[in-house]
C-alpha cells in the first residue's frame, strides 16, 4: 500500500482565488415582522445582479479548481453550479420583471351551508327509515301469509 502525500497549497494561489460573497441579507437593524423581512434572497434588480456576479466568480473558480479531479473539487463544482444556475435563474427573472400573481378573491363556495343541508337530508332519511318500520299487526300478517 502506498504512502499519501500531503497535497501542498501554494500561498499565492490562495491569496488570487476570488472569495464568493454571501448571497443572504444582512439581518436589519430595526426589528420587523412583515415577510419581506422573513424572505432570503434578492429585494431588487442590483441586488439580484450582485448575487450572479458573486456566483459566476465562484462557479468560474470552482471550475478552475476541478481540472485537478480530486472528488472534493469536483463536488464544489456541482455545488456552486447549482448555486450559479438558481442565481441566473433568479436573474432573468428581475430582468423580464415577471411577477407572480396570487389570486385573491372571495371564497364563492358554500360548503359549509351544503355540508350542513346534506346532513340534514340524511337524518331526515334515518329517521323516516325508523319510522316506516313495520308494526305488530303488519309483522302477524306477513307470518299468517308465509311471508
Amino acid at each position: 500500500m502506498s504512502a499519501r502525500r500531503p497535497r501542498t497549497v501554494d500561498a499565492d494561489s490562495v491569496a488570487d482565488a476570488p472569495t464568493a460573497q454571501p448571497l443572504a441579507r444582512p439581518p436589519a437593524t430595526s426589528p420587523s415582522t412583515g415577510i419581506s423581512a422573513r424572505v432570503i434572497g434578492p429585494h431588487s434588480r442590483p441586488e439580484a445582479e450582485e448575487g450572479y456576479v458573486a456566483a459566476r466568480n465562484a462557479w468560474t473558480a470552482a471550475m478552475r479548481a476541478a481540472s485537478s479531479g480530486r472528488p472534493a473539487d469536483m463536488a464544489s463544482l456541482a455545488i456552486t453550479q447549482e448555486a450559479y444556475e438558481a442565481a441566473a435563474a433568479e436573474r432573468a427573472r428581475w430582468i423580464s420583471g415577471e411577477r407572480d400573481a396570487i389570486k385573491v378573491g372571495p371564497d364563492t363556495s358554500k360548503r359549509g351551508v351544503n355540508a350542513a343541508v346534506a346532513q340534514e337530508l340524511a337524518w331526515r332519511r334515518v329517521q323516516d327509515a325508523e319510522a316506516k318500520q313495520p308494526g305488530f299487526l303488519a309483522r302477524l300478517g306477513r307470518k299468517l301469509r308465509g311471508h
